[in-house]
C-alpha cells in the first residue's frame, strides 16, 4: 500500500524541500512501530545534515556533518502528504559516520526514531 503513496507531494510539506533537496524513494522509508503491540505508527526517512553553506548558499560537504538529522514522518493512515511532518534532531557528530567515512545509518535511524517517539509521546499526552 505504501508503494502507492505519492512521495512527490512531500514537496508541499513545510521545510521539506529545504532539508530534502533530492527525490525520495519508497525504499528509503523505514517503519515505525509501537513497541509493545507492533502496530504500525508510520514511516520515516532521515538524513544527516552538513554544518555549513558555501558563499553561493550551497551545501559545503568539506565541512562535514554537524550532528543534526532531518526526519520526514508520514503517519500510517496518511493517503496524502498533508499530515506528513519534518523535524530536526541531533546526535553526537562523531557518530554520524563510521571509521571508514561512510554514513552510520543504524545510528542515524536510531536518533530519528528516538526523536519521533519523543515527539509523538508529547502529542499524545
Amino acid at each position: 500500500m505504501f508503494k502507492q503513496f505519492p512521495l512527490n507531494e512531500l514537496r508541499r510539506v513545510p521545510r521539506f524541500s529545504h532539508y530534502f533537496r533530492y527525490q525520495l524513494h519508497h525504499g528509503e522509508f523505514r517503519e515505525l512501530r509501537a513497541p509493545r503491540s507492533g502496530r504500525l505508527i508510520g514511516r520515516y526517512a532521515a538524513k544527516p545534515l552538513y554544518g555549513k553553506l558555501t558563499r553561493e548558499g550551497k551545501v559545503d560537504r568539506r565541512a562535514g556533518f554537524n550532528g543534526q538529522v532531518a526526519v520526514v514522518f508520514i503517519p500510517a493512515r496518511a493517503r496524502s502528504a498533508r499530515p506528513a511532518r519534518v523535524l530536526l534532531t541531533s546526535m553526537p557528530r562523531e557518530q554520524v559516520t563510521t571509521a571508514d567515512g561512510r554514513r552510520n545509518w543504524p545510528a542515524i535511524r536510531a536518533a530519528a526514531e528516538k526523536a519521533l517517539r519523543r515527539t509523538l509521546a508529547r502529542k499524545a499526552a
